[in-house]
């Protein structure tokens, strides 16, 4: 779940908080050097993937009737972005087994990621009648109902996983984004505290709850979430972008645009990393011109605007 925050005179600067499964685009079109930049793989990795999706195509191509073979590309394809393939797969694998309910539940998050709500609904409905106590298949049934804004079912559909498994930190940090999205932030930060407490390693709940005390006006606490974030991965492009805002918050200009250009070196096409360091710019030209600070505001803005038209191309890309 992204979350979007505007404020100060750019009016342009964003925040995201990130759900356990972020939002993603076709990846099919992307080199592995660009791919690699937004899903926190190596080139090495995706190579190897891609020997593996040839290895299995050829296990298919002998022998068409082997449902875990299309499951497992599938499952290659979904790491390579390659989403239609991804469905196709899925739905070839659950065509020669009706009850596999794995196939089931990730065709229906790839459906989720493609915004086909409806049809991840009904595939996460049909593993129920098969395995009525799956817990994963109400968690993401809540999810889709999250996304398209039904929210208190979304909350009745977590809460209906939680009762059979209690101890999936992931259920918790979906909790909290319907919890947040209801301006409910007590309740936000304590399922979040819950997730934290279960795995403490759990990097997307530090981030989440960075968030959450920023909205809170918690400054030096938001960035301890962020900076712990940072210390379970030292490439979380997404924790520096949000430090980078906190950063501006307290007017610590210098501070914020050094902390963005390091998101933006780790991912590059992180869309919120350009437009905070734009915010950051305009900002930092502003400071300058009101202590007649040596400088030029133009550049600033020219940095900014920069940075926003990046941050658009972007966005226009993963539409």
């Amino acid at each position: 779940m992204n979350k979007y925050l505007s404020t100060l005179s750019l009016a342009l600067a964003t925040m995201f908080i990130v759900a356990v499964t972020s939002t993603a685009h076709e990846g099919g079109e992307l080199s592995n050097e660009e791919l690699a930049s937004q899903i926190g793989k190596s080139v090495a990795e995706l190579k190897e993937i891609d020997e593996k999706i040839i290895a299995y195509n050829e296990t298919i191509e002998s022998n068409p009737e082997d449902a875990d073979a299309h499951f497992n590309l599938g499952v290659l394809y979904e790491k390579k972005m390659k989403f239609k393939d991804a469905i196709s797969e899925y739905q070839q694998a659950i065509g020669l087994k009706p009850d596999f309910v794995d196939a089931r539940i990730n065709l229906a998050i790839v459906y989720t990621e493609r915004n086909m709500y409806g049809e991840s609904v009904n595939e996460l409905k049909q593993v129920l009648e098969i395995d009525p106590q799956n817990a994963d298949a109400y968690k993401y049934i809540g999810r889709a109902y999250y996304k398209t804004g039904l929210l208190n079912d979304a909350l009745v559909e977590f809460k209906k996983a939680l009762e059979i498994e209690s101890n999936d930190p992931e259920i918790y940090c979906y909790l909290e984004s319907v919890y947040f999205s209801m301006g409910r932030l007590d309740e936000a930060e304590a399922e979040l505290k819950k997730a934290i407490e279960i795995d403490p390693q759990f990097k997307v709940a530090h981030l989440n709850l960075g968030f959450v005390y920023y909205e809170q006006g918690k400054l030096d606490e938001a960035m301890e979430e962020y900076e712990i974030a940072i210390g379970i991965d030292p490439k979380f492009a997404d924790a520096y972008s949000n430090m980078g805002l906190v950063y501006c918050q307290k007017e610590m200009f210098d501070d914020a645009i050094a902390i963005l250009k390091k998101a933006i070196e780790i991912n590059p096409s992180l869309p919120d990393a350009h437009n905070n360091l734009g915010y950051a710019y305009w900002n930092k030209g502003l400071q300058d011109k009101e202590n007649n600070a040596e400088g030029n505001e133009n550049e600033w803005k020219k940095k900014a605007m920069r940075e926003v038209t990046i941050y658009k191309t972007l966005i226009g890309a993963k539409q």
